[in-house]
């Protein structure tokens, strides 16, 4: 009986309509087009984060439109904000309530990590909020299908990626800068989105659960908005995100 269950054929994979890629080139096409479908995302999810800095779980309002526009809002269990970021790709507003102040500057990395515990620029934290993971380039590489699993492995030199057909949107991807795991990839309408997101840093993780957004519907404008609350101190930062001076 073991040997016949260990002789079993590996399960069938779904390719989709266009059948299995010829090849990485066109197996990553397939990824970009399911990515580059999502252009913009609201919703509410809930994140757990953990740093040196601590951990905490937070209620998180989400706003994004591509290519580094991004609202986001951490409340706490009543639904009080608790931390407001704001970006446009170039500059950033952040509502600090345990610190009593709003902080301004340019939208640097090291800024952005001021609300999140793995730094990186508004850019890459739209395309992972928009369930797209930044790959490097590489000319013609590497590809193996994993037919236990049903993936495919790409290595593109320091970053390696597992791609997931019919979907063929990327589910782990491991680099020097950090680590993405998407999972409970899902229909949306006509769309796929991965509804469950993880990101992991020296140390340092975050975990992403969606529970309700919409796609493609571009959020309101006044979203986006920087203007600090009245009656609040504002603090402007540089690129390090060290403080410059307080605006009166």
């Amino acid at each position: 009986m073991f040997l016949l269950l260990s002789a079993c054929p590996p399960r069938p994979v779904d390719f989709g309509s266009d059948g299995e890629p010829r090849d990485a080139d066109d197996l990553l096409l397939r990824t970009r087009l399911a990515e580059l479908s999502v252009t913009s995302v609201k919703g509410e999810a809930k994140l757990k984060a953990t740093s040196q800095r601590g951990s905490g779980t937070a209620g998180l309002f989400v706003a994004v439109v591509e290519p580094a526009t991004v609202h986001l809002e951490a409340l706490d269990f009543f639904g009080r904000p608790q931390a407001q970021l704001i970006t446009d790709g170039k500059r950033f507003g952040l509502y600090d309530a345990q610190a009593g102040k709003y902080f301004t500057g340019p939208a640097s990395a090291a800024n952005v990590a001021r609300v999140l515990p793995v730094p990186m620029p508004p850019a890459e934290l739209a395309a992972l909020l928009l369930g797209r993971v930044p790959r490097n380039e590489a000319n013609q590489p590497p590809m193996v299908l994993d037919r236990a699993t049903g993936r495919f492995h790409v290595d593109l030199g320091s970053q390696q990626v597992e791609i997931e057909p019919p979907s063929y949107r990327v589910v782990k991807s491991t680099s020097p800068a950090y680590d993405v795991d998407f999972s409970a990839i899902e229909a949306v309408g006509p769309l796929t989105f991965p509804k469950h997101a993880e990101l992991s840093s020296s140390g340092a993780r975050m975990a992403l659960e969606w529970k309700e957004l919409e796609l493609n519907v571009p959020p309101d404008a006044s979203m986006f908005e920087m203007t600090p609350p009245e009656n609040v101190p504002v603090v402007e930062v540089d690129a390090r995100g060290l403080e410059v001076r307080a605006v009166p």
